[in-house]
């Protein structure tokens, strides 16, 4: 059997450019395995009079995706580009028997069911761990270093940008809109940045996460999801009060037989390690039977972290075809195994919650009333000085652990008395 395998990329951006260079310049951990050659046989790319940086030769560059997977000299499909197209070209390399590496985490968290059953009724393996966390290893940790475990709890930081944000506003750097408008000049955000400061990008990975950790089929549209869009300075001033910091977490559990997952803005104690992963950087804390808590960190993004964490695929991709090894996919098709993502209505927590009152008797007590009618019990209230001119005042409440359907219901009547002015804040806190 041939130790070189044909390896055809789509997408030569900053990632496939980052993987280009990894392979030209192969540091002596790859040397020592005499046995690794890669031969880059295609390259798809979108615009062919676009200047490279990076030296290729441009007799292997097109501008069609489907030639590369068609080419029978490529074996190995490397897919990098996050189109519109991507879940067909990689379909049919499956189809055709050709492993694939991607780090398509949308692609995964959304059709990866597809996609796992292609690859294993076709004796295709594929390879993603660089759609999470970059160049972290935690797929890998999950599939394999941790395989003897039951995995009883994850906590991630997945997104560096509101990492970013968060991070920033922490150290009283500015507000929300400033900072991300700093963060896009940056190049740490998107022109668009929903995606990020939503919650969707953790979403998807945590999904992708899920289904590794715990056998859930669950999508990343099945994954509780808040983003950091209403997070204010003061928010951040009272979190410190309390002794928390504001952290966009990515938090899933086993419960009862099936699974929870969500991503929201959570406080975390301030001695915490999640609340001591700052700016772009990655964290994913995961708490296993055997081994107890193990903390995976680093850079979640970037060219070469990326590209590092697909060269990583690729490698054991051949070492496995070079062992006759078979596909490594079949862990990755749940079957009677699959567990379902239970609805956030069900789940316990704490809660923060900030209102504007009026300064006036009685109006602690009318929320305190309804909160205890859903049999939500009050731990702390803070409450300012009154604002002078408008004659109203900040009021701080903490809770213990209630339902998330509980707190959804006293926040509905909440907002609906006459002392209490505009919209109130929620927080959920996490004693990790």
């Amino acid at each position: 059997m041939s130790n070189s395998i044909g390896v055809g990329l789509i997408g030569f951006g900053t990632v496939g450019s980052g993987v280009v260079e990894l392979l030209q310049d192969a540091p002596s951990s790859m040397r020592r395995r005499k046995h690794i050659d890669f031969s880059l046989q295609r390259i798809a790319v979108r615009d062919l009079k676009k200047s490279r940086g990076t030296s290729i030769d441009p007799a292997l560059l097109t501008a069609d995706a489907e030639e590369v997977v068609a080419d029978p000299t490529v074996q190995l499909v490397v897919e990098l580009t996050g189109a519109d197209g991507a879940f067909d070209w990689v379909s049919e390399a499956l189809r055709q028997g050709k492993d694939v590496v991607t780090a398509n985490k949308a692609m995964l968290a959304e059709r990866g069911e597809e996609l796992f059953e292609l690859a294993l009724a076709n004796g295709a393996d594929l390879m993603f761990e660089a759609s999470v966390a970059a160049g972290i290893p935690i797929i890998r940790s999950l599939r394999n270093g941790l395989v003897a475990n039951r995995v009883e709890s994850l906590y991630g930081i997945l997104n560096g940008t509101t990492n970013y944000i968060l991070s920033r506003m922490s150290r009283g750097e500015g507000d929300y809109a400033d900072i991300l408008k700093d963060a896009q000049d940056k190049g740490y955000a998107e022109s668009d940045p929903t995606m990020d400061v939503s919650g969707m990008d953790a979403a998807q990975k945590l999904a992708i996460l899920c289904r590794i950790a715990f056998h859930s089929t669950g999508t990343g549209s099945d994954v509780f999801c808040e983003g950091i869009e209403r997070i204010e300075k003061s928010d951040i001033e009272y979190a410190r009060e309390l002794g928390y910091v504001i952290k966009l977490l990515a938090i899933a559990k086993q419960q009862n037989g099936r699974v929870e997952a969500r991503v929201h803005s959570a406080m975390v104690p301030v001695d915490s390690l999640l609340a001591n992963i700052h700016d772009e950087f990655n964290a994913i804390q995961v708490q296993g039977s055997a081994v107890g808590p193990q903390v995976f960190s680093g850079r979640g993004a970037g060219q070469m972290p990326t590209a590092s964490a697909v060269v990583a695929d690729m490698v054991e991709l051949l070492e496995r075809r070079v062992a006759g090894a078979g596909t490594a996919i079949g862990d990755m098709v749940l079957g009677e195994e699959a567990v379902a993502i239970t609805s956030v209505e069900a789940v316990e927590m704490r809660y923060f919650l900030r209102a504007l009152v009026s300064d006036q008797p009685g109006v602690l007590e009318r929320i305190a009333r309804i909160l205890s009618e859903e049999k939500i019990s009050i731990a702390s209230v803070l409450q300012k000085e009154r604002d002078l001119h408008g004659g109203s005042v900040p009021l701080v409440i903490v809770t213990h652990e209630a339902s998330e359907a509980a707190m959804q219901r006293a926040l509905a009547q909440i907002s609906t008395l006459d002392t209490v002015q505009g919209a109130v804040k929620l927080i959920r806190m996490e004693d990790l």
